[in-house]
Order: C-alpha cells, then structure tokens, then sequence
C-alpha cells in the first residue's frame, strides 16, 4: 500500500515536469520596431506558463515558447494585441521550442 501511494506521488509531481513545451507562431500587423516587440513580450510573458518570447520584425511574427498546457485562443490574442496598439492575424501551435532558429538576434 505505501509503495503504490509513493508510485501515485511520484506520478503526480513528475506530469509538470515532463510536461512538453509547445511554440505559437502568431502573427501580427503593426510590429515593425524593438519597441513593438518589447511591448508585446511584456504582456505575453505575464501570461502563466510563457517561458521566451521572440520576434522577427520582416514577417511580423511572434514566437512564443510556453508549457503544454498554455491555450491561447484567436480571441484572447486578437484583445491582448489590440490593447497593445496591433492586429492579430492568426497563429500556428506547434510540439516543442525552436524560437533561436526563427527569431531576431538583433532585437
């Protein structure tokens, strides 16, 4: 009995750990200066869960490195732009973090 509620223990503090990150691609009208980005970084960042954000000003995408469990909606993200001053376009979730591979390195 005690090893199974060790199992059960364990089992339950090793979910968040194993937890796999996911990448959102969003793109967004109006993000066109380290300004724009910093701006935009603060607000995501203050969402639960967002490990990195980065940016590449050409395509005006956001990428954002977050847990599992994170689940922006179309319409969570088209307010948290708008009150920044931007459009939301639209965003791809993908498994796993490459954000190094697409973002900025001069921002």
């Amino acid at each position: 009995m005690k090893a199974l509620i060790l199992i059960l223990l364990a089992s339950a503090f090793a979910s968040p750990i194993l937890a796999e990150d996911v990448q959102y691609d969003i793109r967004v009208d109006g993000i066109t200066c380290p300004f724009c980005v910093a701006t935009s970084e603060r607000a995501l960042k203050k969402i639960e869960g967002v490990h990195t954000v980065g940016a590449n000003l050409e395509t005006g995408v956001i990428f954002v490195c977050a847990d599992s469990q994170v689940n922006f909606t179309n319409a969570q993200l088209k307010q948290l732009f708008l009150d920044k001053g931007f459009t939301y376009r639209s965003f791809e979730k993908t498994p796993g973090c490459s954000i190094a591979d697409h973002a900025d390195t001069n921002d």
